[in-house]
Formats: C-alpha cells, sequence, structure tokens
C-alpha cells in the first residue's frame, strides 16, 4: 500500500536526503543529516524512522560510534610460586588473563531506499510494505537492531545504514550493468563428468594458465528455462557480498540453486556453505524441495560459508 503523505513542502523537494545510523545487531545506532528539518510525527514505521533520522542528526565527522567494552581492573599478571632451596619458583600464570583484543570488524555501508510502493536494500528487489515479514525488519531497524542475513553483515560488525526518502515515486530498479566477458574455467549444468571449456574464441570460457592469475569474476549462468512454464527472478547474495540474479521455473529445486552458484565461480563446489532466506533467517536443508514449496518466488537467498 502507499504511505500517507504527511511530510511539509520542505519534505517533498525533489532532492535525495540521506540519514546516517550505525550500529551492529546489539548495537545502538544514530542517524545523520545535518540539512535535513525534522520530520512530523507519524504512526508508521517509515515515518518513524526517517523522523528519527532526521532528529538524530550528527555532524559529517561522526558517522561511527564506537563503544569501549570497560576495562578490567581485576589483577592480569603473573604470579610465582615461591621455591627452596632444593626447588627454584615457578611462574604460574593466570588462567583469566584476556588475550590481546582482535581487530574489531570492518564497518560497511548499506542504502536503504524508501519507495511510494515498498522499500529497497542496495539495488535489491522491492519488498512491499504489507510483507510481515519486511515489518519485522522495519521494526527491528527503528528499535536500534540490525538483522544480519537481510544486510548481509557478520556478528557485531558495525553498519552504516543510509536511508533515503523517495516516497513520492514508485520503485525504479536498478539499471543492469554491462556484462563482462567470463575469463575462468566453465562446467556445463547437468553433465555426468563436469566438460571442460577451453577456447580463444571472444565470448567462449578461457581456461586459466597460472595459479597466480587474478580469481576469475563471478558470472551469472543462466539454467534451462521452459518458457511455457511459470519463471520467478531470485536475487542470490553470495558469501564474499557478490550479487547474482537469474530465472527458475518453478519447479526448480534448492539444488538447482546450488548448482547454478558453484557454475558460475570455479572452486565454489569445493567450499562448504549453506543457504538460507532473509529475515526472517531460514535455513534452506532440503534441496529436492521446489522454489515454489520453498517460498522462494521472487525472493532472496544468500550463501552462509561454514
Amino acid at each position: 500500500h502507499d504511505l500517507d503523505k504527511e511530510q511539509s513542502e520542505e519534505e517533498e523537494e525533489d532532492e535525495e536526503r540521506e540519514n546516517l545510523f550505525a550500529g551492529g545487531e546489539k548495537s545502538g545506532i544514530f542517524m545523520q543529516n545535518p540539512n535535513a528539518k525534522p520530520t512530523k510525527p507519524s504512526n508508521s514505521l517509515v515515518s518513524d524512522i526517517l523522523k528519527k533520522a532526521a532528529e538524530s542528526g550528527r555532524g559529517p565527522t561522526e558517522e561511527l560510534e564506537v563503544t569501549r567494552p570497560p576495562e578490567n581492573s581485576s589483577f592480569s599478571g603473573t604470579g610465582y610460586k615461591l621455591g627452596s632451596e632444593d626447588e627454584p619458583s615457578v611462574a604460574i600464570s593466570n588462567p583469566t588473563t584476556p588475550t590481546a583484543p582482535t581487530e574489531p570488524p570492518t564497518p560497511v555501508v548499506r542504502h536503504l531506499t524508501f519507495w511510494r510502493n515498498g522499500f529497497s536494500i542496495e539495488d535489491g528487489p522491492l519488498m512491499s510494505y504489507d510483507d510481515p515479514s519486511n515489518e519485522e525488519f522495519l521494526r527491528a531497524i527503528n528499535s536500534g537492531r540490525a538483522p544480519l542475513a537481510l544486510l548481509n553483515v557478520r556478528q557485531d560488525q558495525p553498519v552504516d545504514v543510509r536511508v533515503a526518502r523517495r516516497l513520492d515515486e514508485d520503485y525504479k530498479p536498478p539499471p543492469k550493468k554491462p556484462s563482462k566477458p567470463f575469463s575462468g574455467t566453465g562446467q556445463r549444468l547437468g553433465s555426468p563428468t563436469p566438460t571442460v571449456i577451453t577456447s580463444s574464441t571472444p565470448g567462449a570460457y578461457p581456461s586459466t594458465s597460472s595459479s597466480s592469475e587474478a580469481a576469475p569474476a563471478p558470472r551469472t549462468r543462466e539454467l534451462e528455462i521452459d518458457e511455457s512454464l511459470p519463471i520467478t527472478s531470485i536475487q542470490i547474495r553470495l558469501g564474499d557480498g557478490t550479487r547474482l540474479r537469474s530465472r527458475f521455473n518453478h519447479t526448480h529445486t534448492v539444488g538447482d540453486i546450488r548448482s547454478f552458484i558453484n557454475a558460475s565461480r570455479v572452486g565454489e563446489a569445493q567450499r562448504n556453505y549453506i543457504l538460507q532466506t532473509t529475515f526472517p533467517s531460514r535455513d534452506l536443508k532440503d534441496e529436492k524441495q521446489t522454489l515454489i514449496d520453498a517460498s522462494l518466488l521472487n525472493s532472496v537467498v544468500v550463501q552462509r560459508y561454514i
């Protein structure tokens, strides 16, 4: 459903306004847009998020807030067992001594855009306001939590969510990026023995000549599609953040998605990973289950390395 237009005339200007808030799943958040004016209170979750973004604005140099853990005041040194004339003193290490602090995860940026007929994350598909699971995601954002699967972030990883207000426009799919020639080793899907295809012809799949070369970029590989049967589109988020999109028949299976991923990237079949849905996260364990039975039509599937 379309959002009620409760914003003032200044809020309806054509320029896109961004607000920033940061935090992992358990971290607090704040939002920033030094040029934006506070919005009027609204009962909708979207208006609440935009209102908080405007009223909690910070300067451009304070995009991230790091919370330092409390210092441990207890003794963390080394004790000694006193010796004698026959036995030397023995050092006794403290088992509760904390290990050296690990380097904090690298912060990431995610873009959340509110449209008149739904919202989108990065260049992902439109997510309807009417979907209960999408509403839960907005409630999580509004309460200061960042759902890991939907934002594709790790536990406790700082994330800056930049909010864009486009409430006077319907969703516009991002322009398709021009495809790049595949430079790896191709494998034909469905073949009992994977067939390596090597050729110097433009547009073919040449094999790599040295292990020192850069890893080949992922390339979308289409499955066999029966145009006479219902067709859906699925976005796949790989474990390294790369995004793929492909068409599938409703009768394709979860296993076909795995085969598609393995064929799109050399060496992926040798890695251990699971497939999950987005928020709320659900493991796709039954690889014989069809896409329609698994409720995966027009959805997003996440690859998670284990």
